[in-house]
C-alpha cells in the first residue's frame, strides 16, 4: 500500500527519530487488532467458525496489507497446511516428531534467508521480515501435533503425562477442523509477535461469551496497552543514545569501568523495551478478545483467567537473582521448551520411576540445542546460549552456598545489602551475557566482551573453580555450622 508506506515515512522522519518503517508498521497492526478486538467479541460464541474466519480475515488483512508481509503471509499459509495434512496422515509418536523437524526446517529455511538477505543489503538491515511470526507460528503447530499425541494415548501411558499435558490433551476424537486450526494459528492479536498458547486456551477463548465481562477485559487490556505505550517512548527516546552496537567501539573502550557498567546496564534497558512495546501491547489486544479465560470456578461461578503474558517486566527489571530474570522473559518460549522439549525427551529416556542425572543434564543440553536452533543461526545468538548456561550453573552454585548464610544471620541490613548486591550483578551479568545477542556478529560480540573485560566469563571461571574444585563450599558449611554451634553456647 503505497499511501500507507508514504505515510508512515514522514511519521517515522517527523516524530520517530527514523524508526524502520516496518517497526511502525508492526505497532499500527498492533492497534488496529484492538478494534478488530471488539467486532470479534460481538460474533455470537455459538458461532465459532464465525470466529475462525473472522481472526483469518483479520490476519491477512493485517499482516498482509498493513505490513506488507506478502511474502510471509504465503510461507507461513502453505507451511499451515503441509503441517495440517501431516498431523491428519501420520500416526502415533512419528506425527509431532515429523512436524516438529518440518517445521523447523522451514523456519530454518527463512532465518538463513533474512541472513543472506541482510548481508547483501547497504546498510546491512532487513525489512519486513516475517521470522519473528514464523517463530510463533512454530511454537503453535509443534505443541498442537504433541497435545493431539498426547489424547490419542491409552490411560496407562497418559498417567506418565504432566498435569500441563493432560490438561491441554486433544482426544482422538476431537481433532481441530481445517477452519479452527487455520483460527488457531492465524489469531490476529498475537499472530505477529505472539503470546503463544495451547489449542485448548483458543478453544475456551472461542467458547465464551464475555458480554458480562466487557468492562473487567477493557479495563485489563487497556492498561496493558499503555504499559506497551510507555515503554516504546522509552525505546524511541533513547535508543539513539543506548546501543549495544556503541560496545564494540574504540570510544566506549576509552570510558571507566563504571562507566562501562552504567552504559552497558542503560542499554540493557533500552533494548528490553523495544520488546516490552511489542509483548505488552500484542498481549492487552489478545485480552481484550478474550484469549486468557480458564473456565468458571465450581464454587462461586466466578470467571478464572490464566496469566497469558509473555514478560513479567518486574521480575525482568528487579529480579534479585539470574533465575528470576531468565523466568520471567519470554516466558511462552520457556513454557514451549519445558514441556513440549524437554520433558519430552525425559519421558523418551527414563521410566517415571527413576531419572538420573546423567539423562537430565542429557535432556538439559539436548533443549539448549533446540532453543538456539529456533532462535536462529546468527553467531552471536550461540555465544549468548553458551555463556548463559555456564552463568546459571555458576549462579545457582554461589546461591547455594551463601543463601544459607545470609538467612542466619539477624542482621536486616545485612539481607537488604545481599539483595542489592544480588539485583545488581544480575542485571549486570544478564546484559553483558546478551550483548552478543543484539550485536550478532562474532567479532563485535568479542570486542564488546573485551571491551567489558571479558568480566562475566573470568567470574563464572572462578566461582566454578573456587566451588567445584577447590571446595570453598565445604569451608563455608563448616563455618555456618562452628557459628550455629557458637550461637547455642
Amino acid at each position: 500500500m503505497l499511501v500507507l508506506n508514504q505515510a508512515l515515512e514522514w511519521l517515522s522522519d517527523t516524530y520517530l527519530g527514523g524508526l524502520p518503517i516496518d517497526r511502525i508498521a508492526t505497532v499500527v497492526s498492533v492497534l488496529l487488532s484492538y478494534v478488530l478486538a471488539h467486532l470479534f467479541r460481538r460474533i455470537p460464541s455459538t458461532n465459532p467458525n464465525a470466529r475462525h474466519l473472522f481472526s483469518i480475515v483479520s490476519t491477512v488483512l493485517l499482516f498482509g496489507l498493513v505490513q506488507e508481509q506478502y511474502l510471509g503471509l504465503m510461507h507461513l499459509t502453505i507451511g499451515s497446511l503441509v503441517i495440517y495434512a501431516l498431523m491428519r496422515l501420520l500416526q502415533g509418536s512419528l506425527m509431532p516428531k515429523v512436524v516438529f523437524l518440518v517445521a523447523m526446517l522451514h523456519m530454518s529455511y527463512s532465518q538463513l534467508r533474512r541472513q543472506w538477505v541482510e548481508q547483501a543489503s547497504e546498510d546491512k538491515q532487513v525489512s519486513f521480515d516475517y521470522t519473528g511470526a514464523q517463530m510463533v507460528f512454530v511454537i503453535k503447530v509443534t505443541s498442537l501435533a504433541f497435545c493431539i499425541f498426547d489424547g490419542q494415548k491409552a490411560k496407562e501411558a497418559a498417567a506418565s503425562l504432566s498435569a500441563y499435558q493432560r490438561k491441554n490433551a486433544i482426544a482422538a476424537d476431537d481433532t481441530p477442523s481445517l477452519l479452527e486450526y487455520l483460527g488457531y494459528v492465524f489469531f490476529f492479536p498475537g499472530f505477529a509477535v505472539g503470546p503463544s498458547f495451547e489449542m485448548s486456551t483458543y478453544r475456551r477463548m472461542i467458547s465464551f461469551d464475555s458480554t458480562a465481562h466487557r468492562r473487567q477485559l477493557n479495563t485489563s487490556a487497556y492498561t496493558t496497552l499503555l504499559v506497551g505505550l510507555f515503554w516504546m517512548v522509552v525505546y524511541i527516546v533513547y535508543n539513539p543514545t543506548f546501543s549495544f552496537l556503541y560496545l564494540a567501539t574504540s570510544e566506549f573502550q576509552r570510558k571507566g569501568a563504571i562507566a562501562k557498567a552504567v552504559y552497558l546496564c542503560t542499554a540493557g534497558i533500552v533494548a528490553r523495551a523495544a520488546y516490552y512495546t511489542a509483548w505488552k501491547m500484542s498481549e492487552g489486544a489478545c485480552v481484550l478478545a478474550g484469549l486468557g479465560f480458564d473456565g468458571f470456578d465450581e464454587s462461586d461461578g466466578s470467571a478464572r483467567w490464566m496469566d497469558i503474558s509473555n514478560v513479567h517486566i518486574g521480575s525482568v527489571e528487579l529480579g534479585t537473582s539470574i533465575r528470576e530474570l531468565i523466568d520471567g522473559w519470554n516466558i511462552g518460549t520457556n513454557t514451549w521448551l519445558r514441556h513440549h522439549v524437554y520433558l519430552r525427551i525425559m519421558s523418551n529416556t527414563q521410566s517415571t520411576n527413576h531419572v538420573s542425572q546423567s539423562s537430565s543434564t542429557a535432556a538439559t543440553a539436548l533443549t539448549f540445542l533446540v532453543s538456539a536452533w529456533w532462535h536462529g543461526f546468527y553467531p552471536g545468538y550461540y555465544l549468548t546460549f553458551v555463556i548463559a548456561a555456564f552463568v546459571s550453573s555458576a549462579a545457582r552454585t554461589l546461591r547455594r552456598n551463601l543463601n544459607p548464610l545470609v538467612a542466619q544471620t539477624k542482621s536486616d541490613n545485612v539481607k537488604l545489602a545481599y539483595n542489592f548486591a544480588g539485583w545488581v550483578l544480575s542485571k549486570y551479568t544478564l546484559d553483558f551475557i546478551v550483548s552478543p545477542f543484539m550485536v550478532l556478529t562474532l567479532p563485535l560480540s568479542v570486542t564488546a566482551w573485551r571491551n567489558n573485560y571479558f568480566s562475566v566469563p573470568i567470574a563464572v571461571v572462578l566461582i566454578l573453580l573456587a566451588f567445584n574444585v577447590l571446595g570453598a563450599g565445604h569451608y563455608l558449611r563448616r563455618y555456618l555450622v562452628a557459628k550455629q554451634a557458637s550461637a547455642k553456647i
